[in-house]
């Protein structure tokens, strides 16, 4: 009985991809970039500089961003990268993978349905985190279409 309970334990957890608060804190500090987000009406991607600084937060698996932008100050906001107690959820979407590069970057992504310019869809959240590289990518695949569209990708270096 306890060697059933186990394998069903076991292979509940199969499968299912971690992340800790170690992965999220190479991210912390000054970065310089750029935004470049699909524009729906005009179907043409748009580009404008964006700067980010990035904070630990009250917890070890929370990230506080602050974007700003220094053509467009009213847009000026900040975000919260935050991670489930349990590592399996960022910002409260399943993560489908994690992976290690060789120059000490990691790759963390995400998926899960919304909705996206009104209509159903796959979203996607690509996290690639290095010494000198942040890229927060959201990928999009609209209902019955295989293909999948680059919506937005935030592209920072760090700030010497």
């Amino acid at each position: 009985m306890l060697s059933t309970m186990l394998l069903v334990l076991s292979l509940g957890c199969y499968g299912q991809v971690k992340i800790t608060s170690e992965d999220l804190n190479l991210a912390v500090g000054d970065w310089e970039g750029s935004i470049t987000y699909l524009d729906y009406q005009s179907n043409t991607p748009f580009t404008m500089p964006a700067n980010l600084i990035v904070e630990k937060g009250n917890n070890e698996n929370t990230l506080i961003l602050y974007n700003s932008y220094p053509k467009e100050p009213k847009a000026n906001n900040s975000d919260k990268i935050k991670i489930s107690k349990n590592g399996l959820l960022l910002n409260k979407h399943k993560i489908s993978s994690r992976e290690e590069f060789e120059n000490g970057s990691i790759q963390i992504q995400t998926e899960h349905d919304a909705k996206d310019d009104g209509k159903k869809a796959r979203i996607r959240y690509s996290y690639r985190i290095g010494q000198d590289v942040f890229v927060i990518r959201k990928d999009v695949q609209f209902e019955e279409s295989a293909d999948w569209i680059k919506r937005s990708e935030f592209r920072y270096t760090r700030k010497k």
